[in-house]
């Protein structure tokens, strides 16, 4: 059951039953909502790239910054997570009252969501730190994008892939009853699933996690590796192209030179507009 996914017929056959249907739409207008709030929150950043040629904006502080990253999270990752929440549905309606299997599956959405939440203090930390460097800043993404990119063909990514691509097996070893239960359901779903997706969300940081487009495909890659069968396999393709990435940006910061901030010369080096005498030169015209 290693590389089984959220449509083998078995697990297919559960999730995507009638009673389903409503929770089903619930999420993904959930889904939805935290793409028009990341779509907004990009739309206001106008000049102000994230990442990949510049920095991730920390203005506000820490607490609107975790906010605007749990809502980019869920628009991501709700979808991709979708089967095995209506799985455990499915298997908490069998076991507990209708009431009882509602406020669990709420509670595995909230632990789910915490560990994202939480994902986004070490980005801030990241964020924080690009500021401080100053011209070496450049140099940061690229290296980011060589060391997510290198994740790919870990061992880590290998075992936390295997068990958050498979609700059903997930379900079978860590089912607990009860409210706490699907909390702790919740979590340790966000763990294996934060262990999978790391090295990607480490390239998007890098690349730029204002750009729609961006955002969107790594979505993409996520649901793909978290429900298709042998989704295994895009791993290393993916790190074999992150690696070279950052290796190419990593050779263009250092031999092309670092692009000097608009308003900060170097000693000795002081700007002279178009038209006017250096002062030396008038210094010899009065004499």
């Amino acid at each position: 059951m290693e590389h089984a996914s959220a449509f083998t017929p078995p697990v297919l056959e559960q999730w995507r039953r009638r009673e389903n249907l409503l929770p089903g739409l619930a999420l993904l207008v959930l889904a939805v909502a935290g793409w028009v709030y990341t779509a907004y929150q990009a739309s206001t950043m106008d000049g102000m790239e994230s990442m990949g040629g510049a920095r991730i904006s920390t203005m506000g502080g820490v607490v609107p910054f975790v906010l605007d990253w749990t809502a980019m999270m869920v628009a991501m990752m709700v979808p991709a997570t979708l089967p095995l929440i209506l799985l455990y549905r499915t298997v908490a309606r069998n076991r507990l009252s209708p009431v009882r299997a509602r406020v669990g599956m709420t509670a595995l959405l909230t632990g789910y969501i915490a560990v994202w939440a939480a994902a986004g203090l070490p980005v801030y930390a990241y964020a924080l730190a690009a500021e401080t460097v100053g011209r070496f800043a450049a140099v940061l993404p690229a290296v980011l994008l060589v060391i997510g990119g290198a994740y790919q063909f870990t061992s880590l990514k290998h075992s936390c892939h295997a068990r958050c691509s498979n609700p059903l097996f997930f379900l079978m070893q860590k089912w607990k009853p009860g409210t706490a239960g699907a909390l702790r359901l919740g979590v340790l779903h966000g763990i294996d699933c934060l262990g999978c997706c790391v090295g990607l969300m480490a390239g998007l940081v890098a690349l730029g996690m204002m750009n729609l487009a961006l955002v969107f495909t790594a979505a993409l890659v996520i649901f793909a590796e978290k429900t298709l069968p042998e989704s295994h396999r895009i791993a290393r393709p993916l790190g074999v192209l992150m690696v070279a990435a950052g290796v190419v940006f990593l050779g263009l910061t250092l031999f092309g030179g670092m692009e000097q901030p608009d308003g900060m010369e170097q000693p000795g080096m002081e700007k002279i507009e178009p038209g006017a005498e250096e002062p030396e030169m008038k210094e010899m015209d009065s004499m």
